[in-house]
């Protein structure tokens, strides 16, 4: 969805206002990274805020100054294993237990070891809040403890401006509500489905985050572990984007992933099939890939990236059947040729 569907200013602005609220409390001004620091980020696959925020400030704390942000992801990127977050590989690249700062302590296993716990990471609640402004509140339950409106709605932007293709879903690691066809749940953002209304394709089916949170809390496992690039994600969505309920196809996925083959994906096994990836992420088309490849030999995957350069492209030439510098250019060279 992000530098695909929309322009994702939304996010950039609360990664560096949530940067910048620690550093300055710290007592060390304005540290965020520049947009194009937030890019070396991404094109190493640290795609989500919930990682680059926390490692940024973290770095801040150790050294009391700009981090050189290059060289902070290329130190994290080096450290990180499969199956982890990066928050995980820059804790082990950190041998301090307690992070001493003005503002009170910062606890160093907070920050970097529950990054995804809204009532343990610090840098998670703030950034939140900066993300859903007032709808924070109504989405965890939690008291607001700063003034904010949202990033989302004031700085996103449309992307796209040609209709989607047949046979659509929305692939993203966006928080999301859980799938439309079960109950709402408390502490589900639902960041995806803001970007959707703006892009005008709020009818299609969304995989994101909460998606999974929903999967975990429903069978177990890691969120995260489901998320894209892993193969299960792309499965779900491929269920979705063919007409199955979310739920059916989340399930479904995951018992692929065992080799176990469920409703829709069981019935498109074997048979010859095609499915289309636009993305920003290298990583991500890989996972499309595999999940095709699990579909059988019949099934074809094509990669298509779109970045209008720098890092990002670079990244994606390596795996992606074509690169576009926007959407609307690659819908127009793929399918409207």
């Amino acid at each position: 969805m992000d530098s695909v569907l929309l322009h994702p200013g939304g996010y950039r602005a609360a990664l560096i206002e949530t940067v910048n609220h620690f550093s300055r409390a710290m007592g060390f001004g304005d540290l965020a990274p520049t947009h194009d620091e937030i890019e070396a980020f991404e094109a190493a696959g640290i795609t989500s805020e919930w990682d680059s925020a926390p490692i940024s400030i973290a770095e801040i704390a150790l050294t009391g100054q700009r981090p050189h942000y290059h060289s902070l992801v290329q130190r994290v990127s080096a450290e990180w294993r499969k199956g982890e977050y990066p928050v995980e590989a820059a804790h082990r690249l950190i041998s301090n237990s307690k992070l001493l700062t003005s503002n009170g302590n910062l606890r160093l296993e907070n920050l970097l070891l529950h990054s995804r716990d809204i009532r343990r990471s610090p840098a998670l609640n703030i950034f939140q809040q900066f993300t859903l402004g007032d709808a924070f509140e109504e989405t965890y339950g939690l008291p607001k403890t700063i003034e904010a409106h949202s990033t989302l709605l004031k700085h996103d932007r449309a992307a796209l401006a040609r209709p989607a293709p047949p046979n659509s879903a929305i692939y993203t690691a966006r928080p999301t509500r859980p799938p439309r066809d079960v109950p709402p749940r408390l502490g589900y953002a639902p960041e995806a489905e803001l970007g959707a209304q703006l892009v005008g394709l709020s009818h299609l089916p969304i995989i994101g985050f909460g998606s999974f949170q929903w999967l975990a809390e429903t069978i177990g496992g890691d969120p995260e572990a489901y998320l894209k690039p892993s193969p299960v994600h792309a499965l779900a969505a491929i269920g979705a984007a063919i007409g199955a309920s979310e739920s059916e196809s989340l399930r479904a996925a995951e018992a692929a992933a065992r080799n176990e083959w469920l409703s829709p994906l069981q019935e498109l096994r074997g048979v010859k099939g095609r499915v289309t990836v636009f993305e920003d992420s290298a990583r991500s088309i890989v996972g499309v890939r595999e999940a095709a490849s699990l579909l059988g030999e019949n099934w074809e995957c094509v990669g298509v990236g779109i970045s209008p350069g720098g890092p990002k492209k670079l990244a994606l030439e390596k795996v992606a059947n074509r690169v576009y510098p926007s959407v609307n250019d690659a819908i127009d060279g793929e399918l409207n040729a």
